[in-house]
């Protein structure tokens, strides 16, 4: 019964991730860079560090050097130095990139329509569940 359900959440998180990345095509940005953006738009004075931001990546394994590297070369963040410890270094969002995470936050929403099948109270159960899981 368990691997069934493994399986399912596999598939299903696979398939929700597919849909997001191709809503987010056009802008080509992806979700992990979307993440990115959203964590520096959502912290203190549209700024974080390099370690605030891994801290708050879902994934482990994700390459943040690689993804910030990615993100100023579109010119969607920048990075500042500190004047007093030159060795900390703040991330901080761009005018482009507040436009662009808007912008793909409501494709992401379009991929995401499916979860619209569902009703408020199952949103909610599915939103419990989900925590609890990842808990």
């Amino acid at each position: 019964m368990h691997t069934n359900i493994a399986i399912s959440f596999l598939k299903t998180a696979q398939w929700l991730n597919s849909e997001v990345s191709r809503q987010l095509e056009p802008l080509d940005l992806t979700a992990q860079q979307l993440k990115v953006l959203s964590i520096v738009a959502l912290s203190e004075n549209k700024q974080a560090t390099v370690n605030e931001i891994k801290a708050q990546m879902f994934d482990p394994m994700s390459n943040v050097s690689r993804l910030l590297n990615k993100l100023m070369g579109k010119q969607l963040i920048i990075k500042v130095r500190n004047q007093e410890d030159q060795r900390l270094v703040h991330i901080k969002i761009t005018k482009l990139g507040i436009e662009s995470m808007c912008a793909g936050k409501k494709l992401m929403d379009q991929g995401l329509s499916a979860v619209g099948k569902l009703q408020d109270d199952e949103l909610e159960l599915l939103a419990k569940l989900i925590s609890k899981i990842r808990s």
